[in-house]
Parts: structure tokens; sequence; C-alpha cells
């Protein structure tokens, strides 16, 4: 009888770790998306602030940046994020294996248009460089940067344009 016992623990050990695995967050998923999906889902969005955030897995100073965002979505729970990636929309393979990596909380939206149109998607002033930061209220861009940012420095734009407090530039 201690036998079979030890063969159902066994078996139900194995069961549970099978479930407890299928319970498991998924993999962040890449999702391609034309310049108007993008807008639309900026323009819907209910979040006090939506940060929008370009990147692209070949990009060093994105790569770098990376894990101050993530710090970020973990730290500020009502604030929005929308990763768009550069890269071509056939490469959702290596971003979606980027986002693992780099332990996002989030997927992220591939652009189908690199070009003016989805440049005029979040901002006329954006000169198209990665990585790019765009700040949303409303639907409207309250605050944009190209280039790298510290930690810190997200806090700081973030912080500020919860409070209303405007464009923190």
């Amino acid at each position: 009888m201690i036998n079979k016992y030890r063969t159902f623990s066994a078996i139900g050990i194995s069961l549970a770790a099978i479930l407890l695995a299928s319970c498991s967050p998924s993999a962040p998923v890449a999702t391609p998306a034309t310049p108007q999906e993008i807008q639309q889902q900026i323009q819907t969005s209910e979040a006090p602030l939506t940060l929008v955030h370009v990147w692209a897995t070949w990009c060093d100073p994105c790569r770098d940046e990376f894990p101050e965002l993530v710090k970020i979505m973990q730290n500020f729970q009502s604030l929005e994020v929308v990763l768009i990636s550069a890269d071509a929309p056939d490469k959702t393979e290596e971003v979606e294996t980027f986002l693992t990596e780099y332990q996002s909380p989030v997927g992220s939206l591939i652009t189908t248009e690199l070009n003016q149109k989805f440049i005029e998607t979040l901002s006329p002033k954006w000169g198209g460089a990665l990585p790019a930061t765009f700040f949303f209220r409303d639907g409207k861009i309250v605050s944009e940067w190209e280039g790298k940012r510290t930690y810190d420095e997200y806090v700081e734009t973030i912080e500020t344009l919860m409070n209303n407090q405007g464009d923190p530039k």
C-alpha cells in the first residue's frame, strides 16, 4: 500500500507541475500594427497617462535602456505602456525573444510602416531616432524625447505628468 501511495504521489506531483507551468504568465507577444491601429490604441487608452516607447532589437541604446523601462512598468501600475518595435514585421520571433529575455511584462506592437506616416502618428516633431518616448494624456501628446534615458529621468517625467504639472521640459 505504501508503494501505491508513492506512485500516486509521484504522478500527482508531475501533474501538479504541469498544471502550474500552464498557469504561469505567458510570454510577451509581438503583434504587427499599422499606424492607424497604433493611433487608435493611444486614442482609446483610459489610463491617466500613456507611455509610448519606440525601440528595436538591433538598437544598442534601446537594449541598454530596456531594463529601465521594465522597472518603470513594474513600479507605475496606473501607467499604460505601449511598446512599438521598429524591427521588420517578419521579425516577430526575435522581438518576442528579446521581450522574454528582458522580462517585459507587456508585449510589443511592430509597426508595419517605417515611414513619415508612422512618425507623424506619434509626433510631427519626432525625427525618427531610436529609442523614442512619447507621453499621451487623453490621446494628446504631452511630452516626448528621443534617445536613451535613465530610470530617474523617467520617474521625474512620469510623476510630473501624473500630477498634471504639464511638460517637464
